[in-house]
């Protein structure tokens, strides 16, 4: 009998730490996986887009009081076919911002020198000069949480969208022929910050989703979206936004922060958040 205790109360042991101690594992990665997509989104929403300029060329010398375009402006080729907003930001997260501030800490990526030295903007953003770009794995455009590597030599994706206002054919319309659907974003033209008259704050302009994900050097679907008001509810696993994160996403607004949207958010909140003329008035934010 003792002999068979010296081998069962070590296994029992170990088996009670590993109950113990694997919850914080999981619960730790959790959270540095909340973290970072949180600076991700940071770096696009208040560094990148409000520094946009086309790669390899010189940027703003301050920040921007516009949004950029959702695609480049490439109008021979349709949306799907152009490079994504996404471009717009490659200067300043390889190079920083030309007047940084304390306020202003950038994770930089690093290497993407020499695929910025080949990008020509004037073409689809899948054409051969192109390759090295749309294959970079551009980690500010992923999520942590849910970031797989592509194939290799293959299209990198995004988990992050712009958001281009009610209606799935919203982004395809001008700030005025859009009315009140109006979005941050759109194919053709900025959005001025004189434009979201519901104020920066209550205006989302970059949203994570798991749903269908694409490259983020493609302009289209694949990196700008609108609301479709009948998908409900419009958060969660196999939802049209969010899914990378338990009970909820996180989403950039035009003032460049970050808010935790609980998936039982009102879908009128929602909607409200997706244009810039909004509606709802003053909302509080969930927390993780």
């Amino acid at each position: 009998m003792l002999r068979y205790l010296r081998f069962v109360l070590p296994a029992l042991a170990l088996l009670v730490i590993a109950g113990l101690v694997l919850p914080l594992i999981v619960r730790s990665r959790v959270n540095a996986d909340r973290v970072r997509c949180q600076m991700h989104l940071r770096d696009l929403g208040l560094i990148g887009v409000r520094h946009a300029s086309t790669p390899g060329r010189p940027m703003p010398s301050g920040s921007r009081a516009e949004l950029p375009p959702g695609t480049f402006q490439t109008l021979s080729l349709p949306p799907a076919e152009r490079p994504s907003w996404v471009a717009y930001t490659l200067n300043v997260l390889n190079e920083g911002p030309p007047n940084p501030t304390p306020e202003t800490k950038l994770r930089r990526t690093g290497t993407l020198t020499d695929a910025i030295a080949k990008f020509d903007p004037a073409t689809a953003w899948n054409a051969p000069g192109n390759a090295d770009l749309a294959s970079f794995r551009l980690t500010t455009a992923r999520c942590p949480a849910v970031a797989t590597d592509p194939p290799a030599g293959g299209p990198a994706p995004t988990n992050y969208v712009a958001t281009g206002g009610l209606g799935l054919a919203a982004p395809t319309k001008s700030i005025d022929e859009a009315g009140s659907g109006a979005g941050a974003y759109r194919y053709v033209g900025p959005t001025p910050d004189a434009r979201i008259t519901d104020g920066l704050r209550q205006t989302a302009q970059i949203i994570e989703t798991t749903r269908d994900p694409g490259p983020w050097l493609q302009g289209g679907p694949s990196t700008l979206r609108g609301l479709d008001p009948a998908d409900l509810p419009y958060a969660g696993v196999g939802r049209p936004f969010g899914g990378c994160h338990p009970g909820g996403t996180y989403a950039s607004m035009a003032d460049g922060s970050v808010q935790f949207l609980k998936d039982t958010i009102d879908p009128g909140i929602v909607r409200s958040m997706f244009t810039i003329a909004g509606g709802a008035g003053e909302f509080e934010f969930g927390e993780p």
